[in-house]
């Protein structure tokens, strides 16, 4: 698989904030947060929402978005569908569900997938890039949201950031696509109040 990385690190003071907010209404988790905004710039990117079916791409019409869970034997990736139609609060019971079933076994909708997301936040690692799951065209691997010293118009203040990489299949999703794909990403991660409510 002809795969490459792009790479783009998020002011997540916005992200951070949003999640706090949410989660006493919602129970969701910061990766929820993330999931839910993949999902709403995937809408508007129909090949991140494709597959390679033989020599063939065949484009979903929803964001169909695995979600990578450690096992006692390894990762398995369920997959919650239609991502982008989901309220927070129903993703994040959706989310739930799936990755509890997938802990006992029980792997949903494996096949339907057009994206993954895998997280390795918790344990403090800062960037990594991730193997795309075939035959779906990305995955994005997200690093913990960290504290660091920002500049902004040649001052500094402290806040926090997030590293994104994403792999992707050339085939499906050329450099500039998934350019074009991260920059809109950023920009739902970087203003949730107005992107994901």
């Amino acid at each position: 698989m002809p795969h490459f990385y792009v790479r783009l690190t998020i002011n997540a003071e916005p992200l951070f904030a949003f999640y706090r907010e949410q989660k006493p209404r919602t129970n969701c988790t910061l990766n929820d947060c993330v999931v839910l905004a993949v999902g709403r710039a995937m809408a508007e990117f129909p090949g991140v929402r494709s597959q390679i079916q033989g020599d063939e791409i065949v484009e979903y019409p929803h964001a169909n978005i695995g979600i990578a869970v450690g096992v006692d034997d390894g990762l398995v990736v369920p997959v919650v569908r239609n991502v982008e139609t989901l309220t927070l609060a129903q993703l994040a019971a959706e989310a739930k569900r799936v990755v509890e079933n997938a802990r006992k076994g029980k792997l949903e909708n494996i096949g339907l997938g057009n994206f993954t997301i895998t997280n390795l936040g918790m344990f403090g690692v800062e960037e990594f890039s991730a193997i795309i799951n075939p035959p779906e065209s990305a995955i994005l691997a997200l690093g913990t949201v960290r504290e660091t010293v920002i500049v902004a118009d040649g001052a500094m203040r402290p806040g926090r950031v997030m590293t994104m990489t994403l792999s992707a299949d050339h085939r499906i999703v050329d450099g500039l696509l998934g350019a074009k794909f991260l920059a809109r990403l950023k920009e739902v991660l970087e203003n949730p109040s107005k992107e994901l409510t």
